[in-house]
């Protein structure tokens, strides 16, 4: 790592501490060792090849191994690890950005196809000093069709003396096409170890005084990006005093206290403990949006080290919800407000009901938190008519257990539908007090078959049925629609891309989920 003083001020190389450690020897990137052994053998054994497609998230180094390796396969004294020297003519004007035939396009500005042809026209020129002219072609997944297309056929059928490096943190979005010409490598989020210890080095160079907590604040807001951590913690130079506190006001994080109560006031379904931390947020000018996602950051860390099911499932709801929350919240006209109502929300479904009521008989039935019989054989049974009534779906969750008179025998299942169309809206609405992400996805799809023993759902992406397809949502959706039918049911379904999804509420915040889900969809 070098130390950067060339910048001449201590601000100058605190605001820029992601430059000034960029990696500019492979045994000096961290976290991507699956990748460096790799690329080095193949520097090792001059097997270097024609395309390089980098891909992961931000901040974990693609750009910089980029350069990295475009400066190793010219180097003119490379070592046999495969390691640039850094003294020969090549690294010299590397280092001071003097080399021509290193070429970096930004493909968000420069995404066009009259780009692509430009740069077509250019690579058959030899390079004026180096082996090999190298094209870093930085979120290549921002090229046109067009443009893409342009491209394929000088990656088909390349100058022996070029080289490309594509870098993308969208992988999906390019074209199979591309990526079939190109040797791809993976990139993976830092540990929190790993950028942990880049940190406290990096803080000691820098003179830096930070507690262990202050550090792993910043490791957990960077969340596996090293850019992020750096720049983090280049945001804190000159403070004083510097402790876990301290970094929480500097960073606009939340208290911690405050944290860890609205996560219980959650879990609880404490609506009024919801209402007092959220007001108290909002009256101390914080950011409701942050504070989210802490608790959002907190329920993954119990959710992965849950061992009890029934914790697991329910905080794996609430973290689901919170997460599409935020999704809805940043295209929302008003996400302060959005985020408000759903946490309202959220908690007042979650209030426990009165577990007993008083009535003629000593037998009682279990409702659920949706307001739903735990099990079929203990819906409400109709001794008029001498038959199970169907279940009511939209009861709330405040109304109290409902009483059976223990000489009548209990029902088998719901009262079943007359037809397919009486079927389908009651299907959605017991779907809802289920789980309200595969309501969001049922909701934007349609009945496609109902037959005596099968169900086939159509929905418009690939998505929407891998995601239904799922053995744990499948099997719900299934006990759904025993429960709605008064039969077992196959679950199966099918794409159809003509379908239209109907948007029927803009006060359902859960559609969130159906807007997320479009957004992202690769067609």
């Amino acid at each position: 790592m070098t130390n950067g003083e060339f910048c001449g001020t201590v601000n100058c190389v605190m605001s820029s501490l992601y430059r000034t450690y960029r990696p500019t020897k492979f045994s000096e990137v961290v976290g991507q060792d699956h990748l460096i052994t790799a690329i080095t053998n193949s520097l090792t054994n001059n097997s270097v090849g024609h395309a390089y497609l980098f891909s992961g998230p931000r901040g974990t180094g693609k750009t910089s191994l980029a350069r990295l390796l475009a400066r190793a396969v010219n180097c003119q004294n490379r070592s046999k690890a495969g390691e640039p020297c850094g003294q020969c003519e090549i690294c010299l004007q590397f280092d001071n950005g003097q080399l021509l035939d290193v070429i970096e396009i930004d493909a968000a500005s420069n995404n066009g196809v009259d780009d692509i042809r430009e740069l077509r026209e250019k690579v058959g020129f030899a390079p004026s000093s180096a082996k090999y002219k190298v094209y870093i072609i930085d979120e290549v997944h921002m090229l046109s069709t067009s443009a893409f297309n342009a491209l394929l056929k000088t990656l088909e059928e390349p100058p022996a003396h070029v080289i490309f490096i594509l870098a993308t943190t969208e992988l999906q979005k390019v074209p199979v096409t591309i990526v079939s010409r190109c040797q791809r490598y993976q990139f993976h989020r830092a540990s929190p170890e790993a950028l942990l210890g880049v940190l406290k080095a990096i803080a000691k160079q820098e003179k830096i005084t930070l507690d262990d907590e202050g550090l792993n604040l910043i490791t957990r807001r960077a969340e596996g990006s090293f850019r992020d951590a750096l720049t983090l913690l280049g945001s804190l130079s000159g403070a004083a005093d510097l402790n876990a506190g301290a970094v929480r006001v500097l960073l606009g994080l939340p208290p911690g206290e405050t944290v860890a109560a609205l996560k219980i006031a959650l879990i609880t379904g404490d609506q009024t403990a919801v209402k007092r931390l959220l007001t108290e947020a909002l009256a101390t000018g914080s950011d409701l949006a942050v504070l989210v996602k802490a608790v959002a950051d907190e329920l993954r860390e119990e959710l992965l080290g849950a061992s009890d099911p029934a914790a697991l499932g329910q905080t794996a709801d609430l973290l689901e919800m919170l997460l599409a929350t935020l999704a809805r919240a940043r295209v929302s006209a008003d996400p302060t407000a959005l985020l408000v109502a759903r946490l309202l929300q959220q908690s007042g479904k979650l209030q426990t009901p009165n577990p007993k009521s008083q009535t003629n008989s000593n037998t009682e039935i279990p409702i659920t938190k949706t307001g739903v019989a735990e099990k079929a054989e203990d819906a409400p049974f109709d001794q008029a008519q001498g038959k199970p009534t169907p279940m009511d779906i939209q009861k709330p969750a405040e109304e109290t257990p409902v009483a059976v008179d223990a000489v009548t025998e209990s029902p088998k299942a719901a009262a079943p539908p007359t037809d397919s169309g009486d079927f389908w809206p009651r299907f959605i609405a017991e779907v809802k007090n289920h789980n309200h992400a595969l309501y969001a996805v049922v909701r934007a799809a349609e009945l496609a078959e109902l037959t005596d023993d099968k169900l086939i759902i159509a929905v418009k992406f690939k998505f929407y049925a891998d995601r239904l397809g799922e053995i744990k949502n499948r099997k719900l959706l299934e006990k759904v629609a025993e429960t709605v039918a008064g039969k077992p049911l196959v679950l199966d379904s099918v794409v159809k891309t003509e379908l239209s999804i109907p948007v029927k509420s803009e006060d359902d915040l859960m559609e969130a989920v159906v807007d997320v889900f479009e957004l992202e969809e690769v067609k």
